[in-house]
């Protein structure tokens, strides 16, 4: 293991904090669009916080304009029942205590005939029959009451009941009359058969939606005018949060537009970057660009998706980092974009675009350990020397850690670790002095005590890897 390490009191600082691996395993990180658009923006130096504010601002505006018109439209449907109810009982106009009366009018009106025989005999019993000279009630009452008067003159205890004839007489009169009258009314009428049915059935239609009884259905009806007049469907409301939203979404399309400019131009600065660092980690002729691909409409991150595109050659097409780059070409170009972000050449060893330790760094670009596998795959001669370059850049300020066969790589780190296996047991063991010395020899020729090997082992430890970056 070689690694280029940064001073103790950065790595304690890094205890706790995110630490990203870079290996063929991991590369799903830099082909996220998320990432990728982190990454920009982080390197551009923009701070969503305030666009955000304003996207919510916009975001809530409209979903309080959208409510409302939800509750219009349950307002105005609950309105239309409660008019299209109220015209229903207002055209039946039910009475209370109609749903009894009824079907004693229908049930009269049923059996007419029946009900005029029964008065006809009724007024025969007390009226008698003239035909047959048959006495009725009240003639038979008004014989008794003779009689009864005419005793009364030889014994007055007959005077009680003579008066109590006369008067069971004078009732019977009136019965007759009434049943008379009675009997008169009783028509045969279809048509009013046919319009108490209708009526029972309007009726019946009104008590199964709204109230037990006709006096609970004009009960219903009162409420529903009242509940009319209550239901607030004035279009001003609605005017005036539409007016809110309309002037919130401008302002969030004009933040989201300052957005764009910005990692358009950013987007620039990083591909020109990249481009001037992979052609030192021998991949020279490789493009690399930065694609904003524009959204249809603004979201919490603004108007824009951001695409990574690579070619491995200078005359290939550009594709998505997914499908345009290999393995080994994609650890390389993942470096390439930690040096360009996290330490841009034109901002100092002392700032980053990505830096942890400022406000709105890229979570998933601010880690303080990095850890690279299988970085130097295919790479050799003077790329390793500027690959190992990089990560003696990057290790300013983060520590590195580097899985590395390479001896430049493991000549340029602070700290050298090396893994033994023997007899199925594996060691991790630091070298330094001497000792390291010979293993960078042993690398480099595969002999230790290769004198050459040595001088050259002493030569890439005795090189200056990051003075010139400070």
């Amino acid at each position: 293991l070689g690694g280029v390490a940064v001073p103790s009191s950065v790595l304690a600082a890094s205890v706790g904090q995110l630490v990203v691996i870079h290996g063929q395993s991991d590369q799903w990180r830099l082909r996220s669009a998320s990432s990728q658009r982190e990454l920009l923006d982080s390197f551009a130096g923009l701070d969503l916080a305030e666009y955000r504010s304003v996207y919510d601002a916009a975001a809530s505006a409209q979903a309080r304009l959208d409510r409302l018109a939800e509750r219009e439209r349950q307002s105005t449907f609950e309105a239309d029942s409660l008019a299209r109810a109220v015209r229903e009982i207002e055209a039946v106009a039910p009475v209370e205590g109609e749903e009894e009366s009824l079907p004693i009018e229908i049930e009269r009106l049923a059996h007419t005939e029946d009900l005029r025989t029964a008065a006809e005999q009724a007024l025969a019993a007390l009226n008698g029959d003239e035909l047959s000279l048959v006495s009725g009630a009240t003639g038979l009452l008004d014989s008794a009451r003779a009689a009864l008067e005419a005793g009364s003159r030889r014994d007055p205890a007959l005077t009680g009941f003579a008066e109590r004839t006369r008067e069971l007489t004078y009732l019977a009169s009136d019965l007759a009359a009434e049943v008379a009258d009675y009997r008169l009314g009783l028509e045969s009428d279809p048509g009013a058969m046919v319009a108490l049915q209708e009526r029972r059935a309007a009726l019946g239609a009104l008590l199964r939606k709204y109230g037990a009884t006709a006096a609970g259905v004009i009960a219903f009806a009162a409420e529903a005018r009242e509940r009319l007049a209550e239901l607030d469907l004035s279009p001003e409301r609605r005017r005036a949060l539409a007016a809110e939203a309309d002037r919130l979404a401008t302002l969030r399309d004009e933040a989201a537009a300052s957005l764009s400019a910005a990692r358009a131009a950013a987007a620039k600065r990083l591909a020109q970057a990249v481009m001037a660092e992979m052609a030192g980690l021998g991949m020279k002729g490789a493009r690399f660009d930065v694609n904003l691909v524009p959204l249809a409409q603004a979201g919490p991150n603004g108007a824009d998706g951001v695409e990574f595109l690579f070619s491995a050659h200078p005359t290939g097409p550009l594709r998505p980092l997914a499908k345009g780059a290999s393995g080994g070409e994609l650890s390389r170009l993942m470096l390439a974009l930690e040096v360009a972000a996290l330490d841009p050449p034109d901002a100092g060893a002392g700032r980053g675009a990505l830096n942890a330790d400022e406000p709105g760094a890229g979570a998933e670009f601010s880690a303080l350990t990095l850890v690279f596998d299988e970085v130097d795959q295919g790479v050799g001669g003077a790329a390793a020397l500027a690959l190992a370059e990089r990560l003696a850049r990057l290790a300013l300020r983060h520590q590195v850690l580097v899985v590395t066969h390479l001896p430049q790589l493991a000549a340029a780190a602070d700290h050298h670790l090396v893994l033994n296996k023997q007899d199925g047991v594996t060691a991790l063991a630091p070298v330094a002095g001497p000792e390291r010395r010979r293993e960078l020899a042993r690398m480099l020729a595969g002999l230790e005590e290769s004198d050459a090997a040595l001088e050259h082992a002493a030569e890439l430890l005795g090189r200056d890897w990051v003075g010139q970056f400070n």
